[in-house]
């Protein structure tokens, strides 16, 4: 009896086991959520480093600089600076795409583009939320986890779906990290940003600097005799 009695005061005695509670599980944000953080921007700035990878070349063709972004409805605007390896400016500003550099200046009305209008419209449209005008132009498929995703665009109308084969972009919350854009004959082009700030305001000023095209150079004087 002593004996099973201590066992008894032992088993009594002992630590309780520890219970495990499982952390709850995180939902992954959905196409809608997502699309929603994007039209719920103040603006956009970001660095990038576009790495263009062509068949016909042994290096690929790197460009770094700022892009911004302005949501305004249908008149979203949309500048991308590069700085290396040469300067150059690209708006986005409604129904215009106007592009400066060394080579000089060129206007494309993009209603007379269509091919152009609907690349463009594509990243002015993800920025701004869009879901509608992206579903119109796009097969589109999200894979996510937690905050972390994955934007598949294959598109749908002519005549990009001849020219690109798809969209790959991701990214966590409303962070963009890469953008993929594959063409149908196996060129791409694969851009990394970084320093992304999806709160950025733009004052008066800055828009009339960032969205616009730089001053035309003075020309040169002539020569004397």
């Amino acid at each position: 009896m002593a004996v099973m009695t201590g066992s008894i005061g032992q088993a009594q005695a002992a630590e309780p086991l520890p219970i495990t509670v499982a952390a709850p599980a995180v939902a992954s944000i959905t196409l809608e959520q997502l699309l929603g953080q994007f039209a719920g921007m103040s603006g956009l700035q970001a660095s990038f480093r576009e790495e263009k990878r062509m068949a016909l070349l042994a290096a690929p063709l790197v460009n770094e600089g700022t892009i911004y972004f302005v949501p305004n409805g249908k008149k979203s605007r949309l500048a991308r600076h590069t700085a290396k390896p040469a300067r150059s400016v690209v708006v986005i500003d409604g129904s215009a795409l106007k592009l400066a550099d060394d080579a000089g200046r060129e206007e494309i009305a993009l209603d007379k583009s269509p091919a152009v209008r609907l690349f463009v419209d594509s990243f002015v449209r993800i920025f701004a939320g869009d879901r509608e005008a992206l579903a119109a132009m796009y097969a589109m498929e999200l894979q996510a986890e937690g905050q972390r995703w994955t934007l598949k665009l294959k598109p749908k109308l002519a005549p990009l779906d001849k020219l690109i084969e798809r969209v790959e972009i991701a990214g966590d919350g409303v962070v963009i990290s890469t953008m993929r854009v594959v063409e149908v004959g196996g060129d791409e082009a694969v851009t990394t940003f970084s320093g992304v700030d999806p709160r950025r305001k733009f004052s008066a000023e800055e828009q009339a600097s960032l969205f616009s095209l730089p001053p035309k150079p003075a020309a040169a004087a002539p020569a004397g005799r």
